[in-house]
């Protein structure tokens, strides 16, 4: 009787130990975890430039490169980059192998149930792009029937097919140009930034843009699994600070010889406060000069 109401006890005593242990890791946030390890596992695809690729010497950069570097530092540790084709990467997240994705990921409602997106870091619109030789191509309406080249998750897979458009899914930039090239595909969609880097790469090639997706602006944010609050918080704040702070516009100078961190209408906002500063200072130089003017006339008398 004795023997067993020790091994009860023991046995008691066991359990709240695990039970405590189980706790302690449940409570063990995200990104005390990142922390622990020093590294913020970031999954780009290594194909897509100038936002993730390799130069001339395999090294891994780019603009959402630096970005997730700068993000890391904020955080007290490092980036350790991951590459894979687009259609894996959040997936990625869901299975616990990514901390997050930094690679131009546009913020949708159908993405934002599944995570938080910290941001928006990045601002752009989406251009239609066709074969030179296409006329038939030059607005949304004109669109009903026609089949696009792209990736099954493309943030504008929902209004494009709304529109009538099919989808041809393809994995890389080369595969869309290559079946709107055979006919197999009307037109694709490339950002401003993107198809000026991919016409320096192939001057040759054999598309124009059609059209801009009317009244749509491009959100780039960084996502994390739903309920990470505390790594949601640490990656808003830093954006927050390397926006403050003039890196993020820095990089994108550096990138897009553009600005593309800050929304179109503060964009507009801020180009139309210089130019009312210039002209101030002009009407400002203007009347000193006529002042002096003046004051040159009252002397000559």
């Amino acid at each position: 009787m004795r023997k067993s109401i020790v091994t009860l006890g023991l046995t008691a005593v066991l359990t709240g130990v695990l039970a405590a242990c189980t706790m302690v890791y449940a409570d063990s946030d995200e990104l005390s975890q990142i922390q622990e390890s020093g590294t913020l596992k970031v999954g780009v695809e290594g194909t897509y430039p100038p936002y993730t690729y390799h130069d001339d010497d395999g090294t891994l950069t780019g603009f959402d490169v630096d970005v997730a570097k700068a993000i890391a530092d904020k955080l007290g540790v490092e980036a350790d980059f991951t590459e894979s084709d687009w259609d894996s990467l959040l997936a990625g997240i869901d299975s616990g192998r990514l901390d997050t994705v930094i690679n131009a990921v546009s913020i949708t409602d159908e993405r934002e149930e599944k995570y938080d997106f910290a941001g928006p870091y990045f601002y752009i619109t989406q251009q239609i792009v066709v074969a030179k030789d296409n006329d038939d191509i030059v607005d949304m309406t004109s669109l009903d029937g026609k089949k696009m080249a792209n990736t099954a998750t493309t943030a504008y897979l929902d209004l494009l097919e709304d529109a009538g458009v099919s989808l041809v899914q393809i994995s890389t930039a080369d595969e869309a140009v290559s079946l709107i090239s055979s006919g197999r595909a009307d037109f694709t969609t490339f950002n401003s930034v993107v198809f000026n880097e991919y016409l320096k790469q192939h001057p040759d090639a054999n598309l124009k843009v059609a059209f801009v997706i009317p009244d749509v602006q491009d959100e780039y944010g960084v996502p994390v699994k739903k309920g990470e609050t505390a790594l949601y918080d640490a990656i808003q704040n830093a954006i927050d600070e390397l926006k403050e702070d003039g890196t993020l516009s820095q990089l994108s100078m550096d990138y897009f010889d553009t600005d593309f961190t800050q929304p179109e209408d503060a964009a507009t906002d801020s180009s139309k406060a210089d130019s009312d500063t210039t002209d101030s200072d002009d009407s400002t130089t203007t009347d000193s000069s006529n002042s002096d003017a003046e004051a040159s006339d009252s002397d000559a008398e």
